[in-house]
């Protein structure tokens, strides 16, 4: 794809810091944060608002029609939009996060969102995370990272994320919901999780906080002469 833009990709497992570490990366650097995560979320977070299977194949394909996301920038937040609706912290549960995972196994959800994705990053200066970003939405990307940790460190990260919000949160639970996603994302039969060729393995299991994360990050990227 010909494209006038400038990307930093990040893939990686859920629970890994993603999400945190591109849009540390993007504000240090001055470039524009795009979530792809947050989107498979709403069409989630739709699903179960409206009472919808989300393995059913047929409705959940069905039910695209009705769903139109939008990502803005609101005094230097980004905030998720669903049907003009902000769902920004909606999406945040365990609940839709589990629920992210098997929409986003749909091919006919992933096709209508990674177009527009590959529509947001074609020109500009954008840092996108998620799952097949280097591989598939933005496989010229100048620069792909590949995030790693234990699953029992995301576990731990995940625990303190929740109580830090007030949710409940129990770690063995949670290291259980970990193990159904890594293995769901990897083995997925469209576009899975994994590391390019290309890509650098950045392993975040000591790295004590999003901040140091996002310092190595910028590293490469500095060392790649960007």
């Amino acid at each position: 794809m010909k494209t006038d833009g400038f990307a930093i990709a990040i893939d990686g497992p859920g629970g890994v810091g993603k999400s945190t570490a591109a849009r540390n990366v993007a504000r240090e650097l001055g470039m524009t944060y795009i979530d792809t995560g947050a989107m498979y979320r709403a069409v989630a977070l739709y699903q179960i608002e409206n009472g919808f299977d989300m393995c059913d194949t047929a409705s959940l394909e069905e039910s695209l029609t009705d769903i139109r996301i939008e990502i803005n920038n609101i005094d230097g937040l980004q905030k998720i939009f669903l049907n003009d609706r902000d769902v920004s912290d909606l999406i945040r549960t365990r609940e839709v996060s589990e629920g992210s995972s098997v929409v986003a196994a749909n091919p006919e959800v992933r096709e209508k969102l990674v177009a527009q994705q590959k529509q947001m990053a074609s020109t500009g200066r954008v840092v996108m995370d998620g799952r097949d970003i280097g591989s598939h939405v933005l496989p010229w990307a100048q620069i792909k990272i590949y995030l790693d940790a234990p699953p029992e460190i995301r576990a731990q990260r995940r625990v303190l994320d929740l109580l830090e919000k007030n949710q409940p949160a129990d770690y063995e639970e949670i290291l259980a919901e970990i193990f159904i996603r890594d293995e769901r994302d990897k083995n997925r039969k469209h576009n899975p999780l994994i590391q390019t060729p290309d890509a650098v393995y950045l392993n975040t299991e000591h790295c004590e906080t999003p901040k140091e994360t996002a310092e190595a990050i910028i590293k490469i990227v500095k060392e790649k002469g960007f």
